[in-house]
């Protein structure tokens, strides 16, 4: 793999025989350059060929060109079009993230919409059909919180208290509210080793919990983003293995997706809760730098 970039940024390339170019402008530009690095023809073939792919797998709905994705010409948060590429890679449709979408412009908290964020960029956090997310969560050996030790944890029991009772301050560390996290953060906190458990963890267990985006609070800054207050989730299993794809559906929920109609105003919807949730960003963003 040999390849040339100009002062612009431009690369020219030749993979496997064929000459490619492309410059910033790409969505997988730096991934493209990694896979140069590396030696990788594979994976820069599959990169190269994202627009098609992102065009076809989303079924003209969303646009890769010019360097970002776009709905109906709404420009897509970084964290929807990190996920939409995972997807379309481990081969599920799109409508998860919409359904997320859905749930999220829901949230009447323009922080915590912003704060979820935050807290997705966590690994091994995915996202259901419905567009929940799930997440982890320690409890005690009799299933209780480890806090309070009064609310049950077990499996198939939502957990649930009032929005107003959840600490909404981000900088209030340790706080009232529901708290689930990313694995990191629910392991530590419970004393539990995934990898090897045993009696050393005091007997606690590891959870998973389904949380639906409208119910988030606030995503305290500390523990690097890795734990959420939220006023209502549900326990759906007991922890087995870290999730490794970015959404949990079983066949049948993907068969049934593959069989629903769209319509245009099923489109015109996506994009005005696109629109909603573009504008508590951009908003935030020109608080955050006043």
């Amino acid at each position: 793999m040999k390849y040339v970039i100009a002062n612009d940024g431009t690369v020219t390339a030749v993979v496997a025989g064929q000459t490619y170019t492309f410059n910033s402008d790409h969505p997988s530009y730096d991934k493209l350059l990694n896979n140069l690095k590396t030696g990788n023809v594979e994976y820069f073939e599959a990169s190269y060929d994202i627009i098609s792919r992102v065009n076809s797998f989303c079924e003209g709905y969303v646009s890769a060109d010019g360097g970002e994705m776009t709905w109906d010409g709404i420009a897509m948060p970084d964290l929807f079009t990190d996920r939409i590429l995972d997807m379309i890679s481990q081969g599920f449709p799109f409508e998860p993230m919409l359904n997320f979408l859905d749930n999220l412009s829901q949230n009447p908290s323009d922080q915590a919409v912003v704060e979820l964020f935050d807290f997705m960029q966590n690994k091994h956090l995915p996202i259901t059909s419905d567009g929940h997310f799930l997440a982890y969560k320690a409890v005690g050996e009799d299933f209780t919180d480890l806090y309070s030790g009064s609310l049950d944890n077990s499996v198939g029991q939502t957990v649930e208290v009032p929005r107003s009772s959840v600490n909404s301050n981000r900088n209030s560390h340790c706080a009232a509210g529901l708290h689930v996290g990313a694995i990191d953060y629910a392991a530590s906190y419970g004393g539990i080793d995934i990898n090897n458990k045993s009696d050393d963890d005091g007997g606690n267990n590891l959870v998973i919990c389904k949380v639906n985006p409208m119910d988030v609070v606030s995503v305290p800054s500390d523990s690097r983003f890795q734990k959420l207050r939220c006023c209502k989730y549900e326990v759906v299993s007991m922890f087995d293995n870290i999730f490794s794809s970015s959404v949990y559906m079983t066949e049948n929920e993907i068969d049934s997706i593959k069989r629903e109609k769209r319509t245009k105003e099923w489109a015109h919807e996506i994009t005005s809760k696109l629109k909603r949730v573009k504008e508590v960003l951009e908003k935030v963003e020109r608080y955050a730098t006043v």
